[in-house]
């Protein structure tokens, strides 16, 4: 069966909803940055969701979702009471540190969730500076990513037992599990160098050019021989990458010199012409404008604005199993095919192995996962079962070898329901997982295609990292650091954003009472990432910088210590107890994130003094200070699990839990079993 994506197509496009949750009933209590996201998500997915509600109102919906973040007036000991009495199916509460906690009562605003989910930590200019700060409730929408996904995880395990489930999200946790994982996994599996991106070398970094900037980046050797090439005869000298990272400023120097007489867009079309990851550091404006002159309509405000945005085939499917395409779909008769690498695709399939799934992942022994072959390794020690990257996002998974364009190849996607990858058009299709290939064998499968600009049009086979999406889509440009110039999160966003996407998706697809179609997913994680960015399409990045004149968010530098405490003040009661704790008063602050010193203070444990009296704050944590966290530590979040190769490690598992129940146990990632 050969698919036509023009003709034998049932549809292609954007579709405002889908019907897979259509038997679904949404109550979302109150409104919030994190409800709101998580209820357009399931309406999204076909759910009938309700909004703005007051606890009294609620209906006989099969959903509820709570949003104590920011604090509540109830305790949490008689909110647990309450919704154990009137939970009659799935409830959902998203709490600043878990509900079950010793800290079940305490508040966050977006700014202390950041710092305590160590994004903050890792986005340091240097330690006399303040971190940068993304643009404002960006930590609590990812939050409602997080929250979509736990309802419908509750709602698989309602259907399957008939008993009602609580769902605490404790924010602090879906952070951590998310915006950081790479970097809690360097930690978790102490790697001696550094993570994150502090781990790139040249060439790294924005450079100028006559009418903006371009975000260039390369860490496979082919990408710097192209590179080295485009740039001819300027790097003559530098042969390797090792010898790029060893000449890190001549590099970086050389590329300044070359972006500085042409247009982004030249820069861009030259370099990824190339294969080397260059991209334009667009405005969420200019990034929506580009898109709809390549024939991709995103919509980011509006009634067609979306929470999910994709590109969506469906066609009829020739060969369909009635018992499996007539209902539900259990986590446990789930199977899914994770053919990705790196981050996105990976981390959705090890939380739907977590969540039950069964979840084979495909690996080509002649061209490994760049993370499994490059680290970083486990205690620095090299192998390709102790890649840390690896371990973090693969957990819960079985191993499914295919030898790559060799006659023994043998890969029958029919065997699957759900097929996900994350790879460049060819060689997806080499694979055999494109979703061409996948929807032409005419079975109801739902084929995920996750990549930097998607799967149609002049961008689909550019390359790109984390750091190029952010400045793609939007992100860079209204992000300030310390300084006041442009700036951008230390941490990979779009990934793990989409990964929660991939998985929502996913689960609502298998929720769903019918599933008769093959049905073809193509997301570009720069459009998921702008539609995170609408409030700055028509506003002057710097102003959401601008202090409020009732509240007030400053980082204040602990005495004595190199820590920072990242501290909101919502109100002038807030400020007044504030000055309490502190014992003086909080000078003028002019700027959002803006640097407090107040010289000496006396107080011991000022954070736990603060959250006490009801102050939303939190340390800013990296992720080294969390592995070893005894808070953190002590929610569960971090799993155990068993390697032949490296004995008890640790991943982050999943960032919600059951109420009452203990946390899922998981399986160590795949193990190639070679020395």
């Amino acid at each position: 069966m050969t698919l036509e994506m023009t003709s034998s197509a049932t549809s292609a496009g954007r579709k405002p909803t889908l019907p897979w949750l259509r038997n679904i009933r949404v109550s979302a209590i109150g409104t919030s940055p994190t409800l709101d996201v998580a209820s357009r998500v399931l309406r999204q997915l076909g759910a009938q969701v309700r909004t703005g509600l007051e606890a009294a109102d609620l209906d006989d919906a099969e959903v509820v979702l709570v949003d104590r973040i920011g604090g509540a007036a109830e305790p949490a000991a008689t909110y647990l009471d309450s919704v154990a009495k009137r939970n009659k199916a799935v409830w959902v509460t998203a709490s600043a540190y878990g509900l079950e906690t010793s800290r079940a009562d305490a508040r966050a605003s977006d700014l202390s969730l950041m710092a305590a989910g160590g994004i903050l930590g890792h986005s340091r200019i240097g330690d006399e500076w303040a971190p940068t700060l993304p643009p404002r409730a960006l930590g609590q929408k990812l939050v409602g990513y997080v929250v979509a996904v736990s309802a419908m995880h509750a709602l698989h395990s309602w259907r399957a037992d008939g008993k009602p489930v609580h769902v605490d999200v404790p924010a602090q946790g879906a952070v951590i599990a998310t915006g950081l994982a790479l970097e809690m996994a360097h930690a978790l599996a102490r790697c001696p160098d550094q993570g994150g991106s502090a781990r790139y070398g040249a060439p790294s970094g924005f450079f100028t050019c006559q009418d903006g900037a371009v975000y260039v980046l390369a860490l496979e050797e082919h990408q710097w021989r192209a590179f080295r090439d485009a740039l001819t005869p300027a790097l003559k000298s530098v042969i390797t990458l090792e010898d790029a990272r060893a000449n890190a400023d001549f590099v970086n120097e050389r590329l300044a010199e070359w972006t500085a007489d042409r247009t982004m867009e030249e820069c861009e079309r030259i370099l990824q012409g190339a294969g080397v990851p260059c991209t334009a550091v667009n405005t969420v404006a200019s990034f929506v404008e580009r898109s709809h002159s390549i024939g991709r309509s995103i919509e980011l405000q509006g009634p067609a604005a979306q929470a999910l945005p994709a590109e969506i085939t469906e066609i009829p499917a020739d060969h369909v199993d009635e018992q499996r395409a007539t209902s539900p779909l259990s986590l446990a008769d789930l199977r899914v095919l994770d053919a990705g690498h790196v981050l996105a695709v990976p981390l959705a399939a090890a939380w739907l192995g977590a969540m039950g799934a069964q979840v084979s992942k495909l690996e080509d022994p002649q061209r490994l996962d760049i993370y499994r072959r490059r680290g970083p390794f486990a205690v620095g020690e090299s192998g390709l079962d102790r890649s840390a990257y690896f371990n973090q996002l693969n957990f819960c998974k079985t191993s499914l070898d295919v030898n790559v364009g060799q006659p023994d190849a043998d890969l029958d996607v029919r065997k699957f329901d759900v097929v996900m990858h994350n790879l460049t058009p060819k060689r997806a299709k080499a694979v055999g997982v494109d979703t061409e290939t996948v929807l032409g064998t005419g079975s109801p499968i739902l084929a995920f295609s996750s990549s930097g600009f998607g799967g149609r049009g002049d961008w689909s086979g550019y390359r790109a990292y984390g750091h190029n999406i952010h400045a793609f889509a939007g992100l860079v440009s209204g992000t300030r650091d310390a300084r006041g110039e442009m700036g951008d999160m230390g941490t990979p966003w779009a990934d793990p954003l989409t990964s929660a996407a991939v998985a929502a998706w996913v689960l609502a697809w298998s929720l769903s009472p019918e599933r008769t179609n093959g049905v073809g997913i193509d997301i570009s994680m720069a459009e998921l990432t702008a539609a995170q960015l609408t409030e700055l399409i028509d506003a002057d990045p710097s102003s959401s910088y601008d202090s409020d004149e009732v509240g007030r968010e400053f980082f204040l530098r602990v005495p004595g210590t190199a820590q920072l405490l990242a501290v909101s003040l919502h109100d002038s009661n807030d400020r007044a107890r504030f000055e309490t704790v502190i014992g003086r008063p909080l000078p003028d602050i002019t700027t959002r994130g803006e640097l407090v010193d107040l010289g000496a203070l006396d107080q011991q444990n000022l954070t736990e003094l603060l959250l006490a009296e009801g102050i939303a704050v939190s340390p800013v944590f990296t992720s080294h200070d969390l592995a070893r966290d005894e808070f953190v530590r002590s929610t569960g979040l971090f799993r155990p699990v068993r390697s032949s190769a490296l004995g008890v490690y640790e991943v982050t598992g999943l960032p919600w839990k059951f109420v009452g129940q203990p946390r899922t146990e998981l399986q160590a990632a795949p193990e190639r079993r070679v020395d």
